[in-house]
């Protein structure tokens, strides 16, 4: 497969976010992977890699949050370093996104499950939680530039925005 058949199965699964997906390292590592196997004659592991590639292809806009897919109204969350917090994006310009913070209601049936450990107490269930949205007109907002290093509003070890709203608050902090 050359870099040109690569670019137009992205085009034809996905041509909004192309020129994102060609920089995604999974991407490229499949695709060498492919062109490795193809040179061995390897055709069982070709046909499975090349079925994860359409894959990864089709599912990218549904997981990665870019300018080509970020619209005004659209769910995002800010992550933080362990929690999340859910929004909605109000505003979107070529490089930034500004994402307004939501009214996140906890499940009253989530109850954290605490055991003795570590400085105080573990959480053994904080993935368990479960959230429902409102939209709050007075909710913080924050600002994320995109990253062409990172591929991403704003940068690791800072905050960071992706794709729909899931909320969560680290009980082990």
């Amino acid at each position: 497969m050359t870099l040109s058949e690569l670019r137009a199965l992205v085009d034809n699964i996905d041509s909004r976010n192309a020129e994102y997906i060609m920089k995604e390292p999974v991407i490229i590592r499949v695709y060498e992977r492919i062109n490795r196997y193809a040179e061995q004659g390897n055709n069982d592991l070709l046909k499975i890699v090349s079925e994860d590639l359409e894959r990864y292809i089709s599912e990218y806009d549904s997981h990665h949050l870019t300018p080509a897919n970020a619209r005004v109204g659209d769910g995002a969350t800010v992550n933080l370093w362990s929690d999340r917090h859910a929004g909605t994006i109000i505003k979107v310009t070529k490089r930034t996104i500004v994402i307004r913070r939501d009214k996140a209601i906890l499940d009253p049936n989530f109850k954290p499950n605490y055991i003795p450990g570590g400085f105080s107490v573990h959480c053994t269930n904080s993935h368990d939680q479960k959230w429902s949205y409102e939209p709050d007109e007075d909710g913080d907002l924050t600002t994320l530039y995109w990253s062409e290093k990172y591929r991403q509003y704003g940068r690791p070890g800072n905050l960071t925005a992706s794709k729909g709203r899931h909320e969560y608050y680290d009980y082990n902090f």
